[in-house]
């Protein structure tokens, strides 16, 4: 996969920061493929690409305290010379989740800080279930120690991490954050099936 970040697109106006929709088709619209390095293992040709179809996926964002449920296309391309296609994938979507960046930091803080009364009207809320929650939970807890650092992560308080992320100052600090991370990990914030999170939990247990 290919991820967008503001070093990937050309400048553009943001009108709604927290609408991750929005913020989808921004950064489908203004992808500059020309800057973008083929992230296969040695290859790294920039801006060699043919177009190599797409997909529909769900994006199930929350805006304005509301569920709402998109059917996106998400564009492939593949690359002339290495043959390897990838998805165009802006980071507002989560890889391997119908849940947008922005739902998924919402219902965290909600959680974390016990908006709700019980589990299940947190959930009766979002229109999740209570499994899903605590997935999402654990894998927030694995990436909060990469993002932080081991140290830094067990004396930190979970919503400073929360409050940081779910700032209006999307496109800069933000971004910032989820670029760094991807960049040092080959995987992005919140990824479900992600490989280092497994190997990470099991150099820990031993």
């Amino acid at each position: 996969m290919i991820r967008l970040f503001l070093t990937l697109c050309k400048v553009f106006r943001i009108t709604k920061n927290n609408n991750d929709y929005q913020i989808y088709l921004d950064y489908k619209d203004n992808a500059n493929l020309s800057l973008i390095s083929c992230p296969f293992y040695g290859c790294g040709s920039t801006g060699n690409y043919d177009g190599c179809g797409s997909y529909n996926r769900t994006l199930i964002c929350y805006t304005n305290y509301h569920v709402e449920t998109y059917s996106i296309t998400i564009n492939r391309i593949e690359c002339v010379s290495c043959g390897c296609s990838h998805a165009i994938l802006p980071p507002v979507i989560v890889p391997h989740s119908p849940f947008s960046f922005h739902f998924v930091i919402s219902l965290l803080y909600d959680f974390i800080t016990h908006k709700y009364p019980t589990v299940k009207d947190l959930c009766l809320n979002y229109d999740i279930s209570i499994s899903t929650l605590y997935r999402i939970y654990h894998r927030f807890i694995d990436d909060r120690k990469l993002m932080l650092g081991m140290i830094e992560a067990a004396s930190t308080d979970m919503t400073m991490l929360l409050d940081t992320l779910s700032q209006t100052d999307f496109f800069h600090a933000v971004n910032v954050l989820l670029q760094t991370f991807y960049k040092s990990y080959g995987v992005s914030f919140l990824q479900a099936r992600c490989t280092i999170r497994l190997s990470l939990n099991r150099m820990h247990s031993t």
